[in-house]
């Protein structure tokens, strides 16, 4: 079993795709994603449509990366991927250091299927002078990061962050292997928001209560869902999607958003400014934005659409449930990291490689 942040070591992992590249005939077509974060099959039929419509015939590929650091030294380096899947808050680099092509939105009719309130990310104003007005993204998936917790094990049921704080579950325990998101759990436990550029709080607050959690902790896990799934952990910080797909194979499994709320996230499909063939990348993202590709896509990863029109025909079986789709009232308490880009960023980057290192 395979999450959205997880690093798959299988053949075409990152990297592999050029090497691979003779395996098949026709024009190569690779993306770069988180593992596990494309419905089975969905390639394929891009490329038999492609062929359908009179383009060449594709041989195609999905790279998997292991953090969103990755991606962004690959980027850096000129990475020719046909499409890439970029968290929210590498978007602002990304569009400062230019490195996504900018979409051409006529090319991608597919956008008025999105809801209103998940527009295309368009480069920031302030960055405007630097790169232009540019829209640079397309919103492919949202979720949120809660907690996921064995109901048979876990009594009571968790309310609050400081659930992954206590010792009654030491060695059950994990939390994502992310400084963003093992840094977002303590500050919501401790009550600073997870933006937060209180240097001294972040030092003396909260740096300590992590290192105590460290010494509990069953694991750093990138696949928390994996060690739920089996038992080994009883109560982890987990994605959305990740809890439902696990408690497939483990029924007991529960999701809850702790009372302090916690972070959502929007991941986007963009275009590589190296991309060989941008046209054909546009036509991969129009393809997602189809109802129905994107309801299968949503019906198969359990994480939320943006697509407005799969939701309103009825395509996604999620969409009443609450945990996935939390409900308007609740918004406000899912803040969006920025990830330290600003003040504080190289003291978080410092105290995380001192907590991994210690």
């Amino acid at each position: 079993m395979f999450g959205r942040r997880r690093f798959c070591h299988l053949l075409g992992a990152s990297g592999a795709w050029v090497a691979g590249a003779g395996c098949q005939q026709g024009e190569l077509f690779a993306v770069y994603n988180w593992g596990d974060y494309l419905a089975p099959g969905l390639l394929e039929r891009f490329a038999a449509r492609e062929v359908k419509a009179g383009h060449p015939r594709l041989r195609t590929v999905q790279d998997f990366f292991l953090s969103e650091l990755e991606l962004l030294a690959k980027l850096r380096a000129g990475d020719r991927h046909d499409v890439v899947v970029p968290i929210d808050y590498l978007m602002p680099r990304m569009a400062r250091e230019s490195l996504l092509h900018p979409l051409d939105t006529a090319a991608l009719p597919g956008l008025a299927h999105l809801r209103e309130d998940y527009p295309p990310w368009r480069t920031p104003e302030k960055y405007w002078s630097e790169c232009g007005d540019h829209v640079l993204g397309v919103p492919y998936f949202w979720g949120v990061t809660g907690i996921g917790y064995d109901s048979d094990r876990v009594d009571p049921p968790p309310t609050s962050w400081e659930a992954l704080f206590d010792p009654k579950y030491a060695g059950r325990i994990s939390v994502l292997d992310s400084k963003g998101d093992v840094f977002d759990q303590a500050q919501l436990a401790a009550g600073i928001g997870i933006n937060s550029t209180d240097k001294p709080a972040l030092r003396e607050v909260i740096y300590p209560k992590l290192v105590a959690q460290r010494e509990i902790l069953r694991a750093y896990d990138g696949n928390p869902e994996r060690a739920l799934a089996s038992g080994e952990t009883w109560i982890a910080q987990i994605d959305s999607g990740d809890l439902m797909r696990a408690r497939a194979q483990r029924p007991s499994l529960r999701f809850v958003v702790p009372e302090e709320g916690a972070p959502y996230w929007v991941d986007y499909l963009a275009i590589p400014k190296a991309c060989a063939d941008v046209p054909r990348a546009h036509r991969f993202i129009e393809f997602l934005l189809d109802p129905e590709i994107a309801a299968e896509n949503a019906n198969y990863l359990h994480f939320a659409t943006p697509n407005a029109s799969a939701l309103a025909k009825g395509l996604v079986r999620d969409a009443d449930d609450p945990q996935i789709y939390p409900p308007a009232e609740r918004e406000a308490s899912h803040p969006r990291s920025e990830n330290w880009d600003g003040k504080t960023k190289e003291l978080v980057e410092q105290l995380w490689l001192d907590l991994r290192g210690g």
